[in-house]
């Protein structure tokens, strides 16, 4: 049976916090399609990031947030990558120590949403149904704050969860930042390998 906190953190995990140069393409299957929409409002961004997702294009996922933000996911999460956080990294991330040494901020993200999927029984498969429809955005600052219903069908029951992924206009495009629940766990990691150092 899927882990349903799994699946409310997957949803939510991957648009993620904010900026500078576009990521790099190191997929084109639905990148060309992700790019064209991210180009266009919020909401088209937000429901090319939910279809990426849903596909299980992750590359495609990762090209669609932010390079600030991407490598400020990457940096709270150090402790996993020094071994400081009680779980090796391999684990979590599917890669060699040495392949997340060297990965791109876009390939280590992808891989993670990969690697999560995998591990939880029946959220991938759920994940080909789940249907992501922003409703709106509420503007904050330069972040366009945009809400989103999520459905999904879990083992014949239809589940529908309400979210908020922050969104902003760097380039000519949209771009996802990182949540203040992914950033809050990261700090949580963070200060729990502090105290084992």
């Amino acid at each position: 049976m899927m882990n349903l906190r799994a699946f409310a953190c997957l949803t939510g995990l991957a648009l993620t916090a904010c900026g500078s140069k576009p990521a790099p393409e190191s997929d084109a299957s639905t990148g060309t399609a992700a790019s064209a929409a991210s180009n266009g409002t919020p909401e088209s961004a937000a429901s090319a990031y939910g279809e990426a997702l849903r596909s299980g294009d992750y590359a495609a996922a990762a090209r669609l947030m932010h390079p600030s933000a991407l490598h400020q996911w990457r940096s709270l999460f150090e402790p996993l990558f020094s071994g400081k956080a009680g779980e090796p990294a391999s684990q979590i991330f599917g890669l060699s120590e040495e392949a997340i040494a060297g990965a791109a901020d876009t390939v280590l993200f992808a891989a993670f949403l990969r690697n999560v999927l995998a591990q939880q029984e029946g959220l991938g498969e759920a994940m080909k149904s789940a249907t992501i429809s922003p409703l709106g955005h509420v503007a904050q600052g330069d972040t366009m704050l945009v809400v989103t219903r999520t459905t999904i069908a879990v083992e014949g029951i239809t589940m529908t969860q309400f979210d908020v992924m922050p969104f902003i206009h760097d380039q000519g495009q949209w771009w996802a930042l990182l949540k203040a629940d992914v950033t809050n766990m990261a700090a949580m990691i963070q200060r729990a390998a502090s105290q084992r150092s």
